[in-house]
């Protein structure tokens, strides 16, 4: 079974405009509401690749409530603690996006400070759901959350029951959560050079901070490259995933996209180039998506068949 944790799940407003102008009054032509929240986006895009998983987290207020049916619209197992608590709401994140140039830019809230009681409850819920063999992803922010190795405590408590955790964070969470030794991490170049201690600029220095983490623990480090790809090690062997060409609408959400992929990959037996062929096919369908949530299934299959994966030396 996966399981997905969203500490900081959130309703997106998407507005869309021709161009945004600066000190300028700025008409929005529609709005469209959608999922936001790491962990969301992956429970929907496994839902798509025909994979069940569990979604766990924590919702607050009326916000929270209207989170957790728009899961359940999607066909997603919710299994969210909610708290009705004074002054406290799960938040809304707003996306500006530019039809001129496609531009994307968020404005995000950071949502209320969540007590360690809270947390501790989420921790109780997962100790009681996990068994051998099973997947937890850690995914998004977790800056409203009072503990602040929240994420290195989970790794830990899920790895003593058997499962594997997969972290997709960034910055001192990244940092602090690799000190737990998760299966996998997906780090982009900027993340990626931040545990290097050091600027990155092109594949040879990439493979070299990839190979300084031979020891770590670590079974697959995925770093996506933007519109370059991603270069992905499995245990010692390294991967090329060239990116595939498509009309980017909306950049947002690829990322889950993309790790939804592998681990729908993992619950599969594929191989690495075939996993690698499905992550590159089914973020490229999700850029080409107008919302932050899902892709086109279809355009997913087109797409898979440009996919190029190298497995380099």
């Amino acid at each position: 079974m996966i399981y997905t944790v969203t500490l900081n799940p959130a309703v997106d407003k998407i507005l869309f405009l021709d161009s945004f102008e600066k000190t300028r009054t700025n008409r929005i032509k529609r709005v469209v509401e959608t999922l936001g929240g790491k962990g969301t986006h992956v429970c929907i895009n496994l839902k798509l690749l025909e994979v069940h998983s569990t979604a766990l987290g924590i919702t607050l207020g009326e916000n929270g409530r209207k989170i957790q049916h728009m899961m359940e619209s999607w066909g997603v197992d919710v299994r969210f603690l909610h708290y009705d608590l004074p002054g406290m709401e799960s938040r809304t994140n707003y996306e500006i996006v530019e039809e001129v140039g496609h531009i994307c830019s968020m404005v995000t809230e950071r949502g209320p400070m969540l007590p360690v009681q809270l947390t501790d409850d989420l921790l109780a819920q997962m100790k009681q759901l996990l068994q051998p063999g099973d997947m937890l992803v850690l995914t998004g922010d977790a800056s409203n959350v009072e503990d602040s190795a929240i994420y290195s405590k989970l790794t830990r408590e899920a790895k003593a029951l058997g499962a594997k955790v997969f972290l997709d964070a960034s910055g001192c969470y990244l940092t602090e959560g690799l000190t737990s030794k998760p299966y996998l991490i997906k780090p982009n170049l900027e993340e990626l050079s931040f545990i290097a201690g050091k600027e990155l600029h092109n594949e040879a220095e990439i493979r070299q901070a990839l190979a300084t983490l031979d020891d770590s623990g670590i079974e697959i480090i995925a770093m996506t490259w933007s519109g370059s790809g991603a270069i992905v090690k499995f245990g010692k062997a390294i991967y090329r995933l060239h990116p595939v060409q498509v009309n980017v609408i909306n950049e947002v959400g690829c990322g889950d996209a993309f790790l939804s992929a592998i681990l729908a990959g993992i619950e599969r037996g594929e191989s690495p180039e075939e996993m690698l062929k499905n992550a590159a096919a089914v973020a490229g369908a999700a850029a080409e998506s107008e919302i932050t949530t899902g892709f086109d299934v279809q355009r997913a299959a087109q797409l898979k068949q440009q996919a190029v994966v190298t497995k380099l030396d």
